[in-house]
Formats: C-alpha cells, sequence, structure tokens
C-alpha cells in the first residue's frame, strides 16, 4: 500500500508536536490544530457508548461515518491530516481480560446489553475484535493499517495471572485483524508492551506516559518503542488571560527517531500516512526529559531564580489559572535555544515557549528517561547525573 505523507521542507523542520490524540470531538479545532504543526490524530473505537465516563464524543463512529460530509473522520482527512485508531472498552482495568469492569461486574454484550454471562479472554477479545473492524471499515479505514488496543494498566510481568490473560485476550484479537487485514498495535507501560512484543503478537508499541508504571523507564530506554505518549491532559485553543474558554483536552505523542522512516499504520482513506523522516528526526531531537526534581522556569533566560513563570497567568478549563514553576520529574519538554546556562522550553508541547530552565536540569538527549523515584521528597532532591 502507498504510502502518504507531507514532504515540503517548512513540515520537514518542524519541530512542533505532530501527533496527538484526543478523547474528545476535534472538529471545531481542526484549522487551529493544522496551523498548530498537527499531522496525526488518535481517535477511538470502543465496543459500546460509556456515558459514566462523561467523555460523550469519544467514539469517532459516534461523530458520523465515511459516508457523512461533516463527519468528523472525513473532517480530519479532508484537511490533510491523518488518523490513529485506538481502541479501548474499559481497558483501564485487570479486570478488563476476563470481561468486566472495575468494579467485577460484567461488561455489555456486542449489542451493549447488561448481562450477567461469565466470559473468558478469548469471548471479550472476539467481542472487542469484531467492534474495531465493524467501525474501521464504517469510518473508511483502509486495511495495512494499525489498530491500537489499549493495556491502560499499571501491569506488571510479575502478575502471572494478569500476564496469561492479557496474551490471550491479544491472542484472539491477533486473528480476527489479521484475517480482516489490520495491523495489531499496543499502547500501555513498559512491562504490558515488553511481554506483548516478545510474544510477537503486536507490531507497533505505543509506550503510556505512565512515568511510576513498571517497565516504562527501562523499556523507554531499550528504544523499542515505536511511539511514546510525551505529555498528557493537556489543554490547547483555550484562549489568552481575561478571554478564556474551554479549549481541546489532548495527549501529545513522539514517533521513535530509530523509526522515522517506518510506517506505523496512521491512515487517511487514501491508504498509509507516513510522517516525512525528517520531521520525526525534528520533532524526536527537540525533546529532552528533566532530571532534576525542581527544574524550575523562568522568564528569560537571565531572569532571577524567583521570577518564574507561575507569577504569569494562561487559560485553562476556560479559567484563568497559573503557569506551572517547573518540568516536572521525568516529563518531556519541548527545547528551544540555549543562552548561557539556560535552555527554553515549551513544558506543555502546545507550540509555544513558556520560559527558561537551567540546561543541568534536562538530559542531554531524549534516548534517556530518568528512572522514576516514587520518594516524593526524594525525587524533589534528584539531580541529573
Amino acid at each position: 500500500m502507498l504510502a502518504l505523507g507531507l514532504t515540503t521542507a517548512s513540515h520537514a523542520a518542524d519541530p512542533r508536536a505532530a501527533i496527538i490524540d484526543a478523547a474528545w470531538d476535534t472538529r471545531d479545532y481542526i484549522p487551529q490544530l493544522r496551523e498548530n504543526g498537527v499531522l496525526v490524530i488518535g481517535r477511538y473505537y470502543a465496543r459500546c457508548p460509556q456515558p459514566e465516563r462523561h467523555i460523550p464524543s469519544k467514539r469517532l463512529i459516534d461523530q458520523g461515518d465515511r459516508r457523512d460530509p461533516d463527519s468528523e473522520v472525513n473532517r480530519i482527512t479532508g484537511a490533510g491530516m491523518a488518523i490513529l485508531s485506538i481502541y479501548q472498552f474499559n481497558n483501564d482495568s485487570k479486570n478488563k481480560f476476563v470481561g468486566k469492569d472495575r468494579n467485577g461486574k460484567p461488561l455489555p454484550d456486542a449489542d451493549c446489553r447488561p448481562t450477567t454471562r461469565e466470559r473468558t479472554p478469548d469471548d471479550e477479545g472476539a467481542l472487542d475484535a469484531k467492534a474495531a473492524i465493524a467501525q474501521a471499515k464504517a469510518v473508511g479505514q483502509p486495511t495495512g493499517t494499525t489498530i491500537f488496543f489499549g493495556v491502560d494498566i499499571a501491569f506488571s510481568k510479575t502478575d502471572i495471572a494478569t500476564q496469561r490473560a492479557m496474551i490471550r485476550y491479544f491472542e484472539e484479537i491477533k486473528s480476527h485483524l489479521d484475517r480482516a487485514g489490520y495491523i495489531l498495535g499496543a499502547y500501555g507501560n513498559g512491562d504490558a508492551l515488553e511481554v506483548l512484543q516478545d510474544k510477537r503478537l503486536i507490531r507497533v508499541a505505543w509506550l503510556s506516559a505512565s512515568r511510576a508504571y513498571p517497565g516504562t523507564t527501562a523499556f523507554h530506554n531499550t528504544g523499542r518503542w515505536h511511539l511514546f505518549q510525551s505529555g498528557v491532559n493537556l489543554e490547547w485553543f483555550g484562549g489568552t488571560p481575561g478571554a478564556c474558554k474551554p479549549g481541546l483536552p489532548l495527549d501529545v505523542n513522539v514517533k521513535n527517531a530509530r523509526f522515522a522512516e517506518q510506517s506505523l499504520g496512521f491512515w487517511t482513506h487514501r491508504g498509509l500516512f507516513q510522517l516525512p523522516p525528517e520531521r520525526t528526526r525534528s520533532i524526536y531531537v527537540a525533546r529532552r526529559f528533566a532530571c532534576n526534581g525542581d527544574a524550575r522556569i523562568r522568564k528569560e533566560a537571565n531572569s532571577g531564580a524567583r521570577d518564574l513563570i507561575s507569577s504569569e497567568r494562561r487559560c485553562r478549563g476556560g479559567r484563568t489559572v497559573s503557569h506551572s514553576d517547573t518540568v516536572d520529574y521525568a516529563n518531556a519538554a519541548r527545547i528551544g535555544r540555549t543562552r548561557g546556562d539556560a535552555t527554553e522550553v515549551d513544558y506543555d508541547d502546545d507550540g509555544t515557549f513558556d520560559g527558561w530552565t537551567a540546561s543541568a536540569n534536562l538530559t542531554s538527549t531524549f534516548n534517556e528517561k530518568p528512572q522514576w523515584i516514587h520518594q516524593r521528597d526524594a525525587r524533589r532532591a534528584a539531580q541529573c547525573r
């Protein structure tokens, strides 16, 4: 299948985030996203709507299918952007692998009706795979592209019972996706992705921004991941202080520069969509992790230690709030210019630099993620090596 992509010099050199994922309808923000450099939008499939999660527009299919000219899928692809397909339906509990919600109650059936029937991992995997394939076809996702299934829990390799159930669940999903012509990927923490890769169940590994979850740091540092969720619970386009409005909640993602030439299965209706390799590399080299537990952000490169950006205001949730005064430990940030001992940082990766932090507060490359420190005081006292 032909891999499509943008190859203009301006796009290739742009280090702003190119890949986001959102649990909300993006149609009202598509021009702004495109202007902000975004080329790929992650959107969701799920067996049933989940009103209890208070995200009424999470499922892409509920915003119209391919036949609707004003559907979200048509608006995204019509703007020259691609889609990253994610399947999540109660995937935030280990109970999921045996067909139960986080409270231990059986999940709805294929028609979204309540049931008391017990399920095996094979049963639940079959239900999810069939739902994902049906929705993918309805919105026009071409075969040969990827659907990522979530393992949104603190999965540990030491939990053998959950590991066995997860493997069986993914084996069943893979059998259905293989027959339908789709590629299986997974989103999760380091331990989950390592197990699924070692079992050769997934072709694409999307590492979650789960700093404290088992194996995440180690898996990042092996370089085996293809996509990394570098920032979560962000909000863009909320206006300016004094004129705040609700913006678009989203997460940002970085493609691994090791796989810059490789397609990860993003898609438009025309086929596979490939990010320009030069753009992938530009984004990767412009990211760093905070390795100091007190990586304060100053207003200017020559500002004093107390002249922090927290004294300035920004919009969040329709309200005016203070900026964060640090790049949180082991979080990623986009870097810009360096002046003296200071480096410019965009801590929420929204395309606008927020301030400056000491260059010594950041890792020297994006290849090595700091190991998470669970004890708060020890974390705050951490220094870069």
